[in-house]
């Protein structure tokens, strides 16, 4: 869809315009300008690919408006349109995509709107194709194969892509997003600035060679949707492991994979409150993923492994007593008392200090026995 907008100071000429464009299935028009102050005050955040522009207008002249619209958007291919042919040659000389002669027909439109597709064509063969790798465990990146980094211009701007990769190309709905990015403003303002964040992503994402890919649609009420998916995301990966392990159709090493994937949590780093219930439902499938892991490691008493992936465990889960009663059952079947014991004291002052309750570990029935622990 090839999105356009149309300037002219004269009603006849704009209507004649808009007629013609509305004859092409794939020609969209986004705005219909006589004032050149207000087209200005706009064209920052509208989509738009294409402007007609009429080359003589009162007050500031058509060449000089089209300079001021590529200081603002570089990426708005520009055809004049006039009445007049001594302006072809200073046109041409301001990049124009095209020069139309007055009155615009059919017909020449539809070569103004060839030489556009044809220029993006000639612009992505010249693009260099790459893999990208998107990664929301621990913090948000984006990068190609190459070790490019994704550069955003504002940390909404990545809290977006980041929310529309969570929902997996599925359409959210404008007001969701409000409600999730920008809870703390009114609907007006939020409305506002979630206009400009989408020009400000698609341009984001545009420098990194991703064209198109969001779709911004006033259908049912206004919607979002991504229509990309990246090369590899370490979510996905994760919870295509965890599947299989449920399934029971993976090895002990892919389970290490995803414990290995996981770090401190999905999204952690960022802090978007919108990731928190899926952060949780991950750390839940994460501890299992753990348990899992300790029990081959006990079977095959490799008690070094056991403990380590038993302190992950009590990382995610501090006030688990059983985790903390198999940690001192480790150092005490690795011949480390001393620390079993350090184990036991620095626990039962975090119980204490923090839940008010004693812990009912039997330090002395376990280094009698350590494996009453598992």
């Amino acid at each position: 869809m090839i999105r356009v907008i149309i300037v002219d100071d004269e009603l006849p000429a704009l209507k004649m315009a808009e007629s013609v464009l509305r004859e092409f299935d794939d020609v969209l028009i986004c705005g219909i300008f006589s004032d050149q102050d207000e087209l200005l005050e706009c064209i920052s955040t509208v989509d738009v690919d294409l402007l007609l522009l009429d080359i003589k207008m009162p007050g500031m002249h058509g060449l000089e408006l089209a300079e001021r619209i590529n200081e603002i958007r570089s990426d708005i291919s520009i055809v004049f349109v006039t009445a007049y042919d001594s302006y072809a040659l200073d046109a041409f000389e301001a990049d124009a995509l095209d020069y139309i002669m007055k009155p615009i027909t059919e017909e020449r439109m539809k070569k103004t709107l060839e030489r556009y597709i044809k220029r993006c064509g000639d612009q992505k063969k010249n693009e260099k194709p790459r893999r990208i790798y998107v990664r929301s465990f621990d913090r948000f990146s984006v990068e190609s194969e190459y070790g490019e980094k994704m550069k955003f211009r504002t940390v909404k701007t990545e809290e977006l892509f980041a929310f529309l990769i969570h929902h997996q190309g599925k359409s959210v709905s404008k007001e969701k997003i409000m409600e999730e990015l920008w809870y703390d403003r009114d609907m007006d303002k939020a409305q506002s600035i979630l206009y400009t964040t989408i020009y400000q992503l698609r341009k984001d994402l545009e420098s990194f060679g991703l064209n198109d890919v969001i779709e911004n649609s006033r259908k049912e009420g206004g919607i979002c949707r991504l229509l990309w998916s990246p090369d590899y995301w370490d979510c996905g990966e994760y919870t295509e492991i965890y599947k299989q392990y449920k399934d029971g159709k993976i090895s002990v090493e892919n389970v290490k994979r995803a414990i290995e994937i996981h770090q401190n949590g999905y999204l952690i780093n960022n802090g978007y409150r919108w990731a928190v219930e899926k952060r949780s439902e991950l750390e839940l499938n994460y501890s299992e993923l753990l348990e899992s892991i300790v029990d081959d490691e006990m079977q095959k008493q490799r008690f070094e492994f056991v403990l380590l992936y038993l302190k992950k465990l009590a990382e995610v889960s501090p006030f688990n007593e059983s985790v903390h009663a198999k940690i001192i059952a480790i150092h005490l079947l690795i011949n480390n008392k001393e620390a079993a014991i350090l184990h036991y004291q620095k626990i039962k002052e975090m119980f204490v200090k923090e839940t008010g309750l004693p812990i009912e570990i039997d330090i002395n029935t376990l280094i009698l026995n350590p494996h009453l622990a598992f």
